[in-house]
């Protein structure tokens, strides 16, 4: 029972990790393109999009990467009974891929629209999935304490 509990937390621990790292990229997308609009983005309004986007996006987020992950570390779990890899690398990868199929879905699913702004730019799909890999990563390395 203890065991089930520290892998229940460390899950939430890497999901929330991924998250936070996460929702910045959004807001960072629309501030982005309000400056495009010749928007003047003040500090004031930059660090109270942030937490907007943290209290409001981050819940929802949590839950969508949180079903990704769980189909992917349980995916990860069931591979490296067949093969020898650092456990690090398989997590870190199936943490990125799971990111990766979210961002791909929220769209295909939706219409062909981009729900998640952080989505709409190359360099912040990259970021997504590099910290859905981060994510994957610490679940494995903590996991390997416990």
């Amino acid at each position: 029972m203890a065991m089930t509990i520290k892998v229940i937390s460390i899950f939430l621990f890497s999901t929330l990790v991924s998250v936070f790292f996460s929702v910045p990229i959004t807001s960072m997308s629309y501030l982005y393109w309000l400056s495009t609009l010749n928007i003047t983005i003040g500090f004031e309004v930059f660090i109270n999009s942030l937490l907007h986007d943290w209290l409001n996006f981050s819940p929802l987020l949590f839950i969508v990467y949180g079903i990704g992950f769980l189909i992917a570390f349980i995916v990860s779990k069931l591979l490296l009974t067949l093969i020898d890899w650092k456990k690090e690398l398989v997590y870190g990868l199936s943490g990125a891929f799971a990111v990766a199929t979210i961002l791909y879905l929220s769209v295909a699913l939706l219409f062909e629209t981009q729900v998640i702004a952080g989505n709409r730019y190359t360099l912040g799909w990259v970021f997504h999935i590099v910290f859905g890999f981060i994510g994957g990563y610490i679940f494995a390395s903590l996991l390997k304490k416990i």
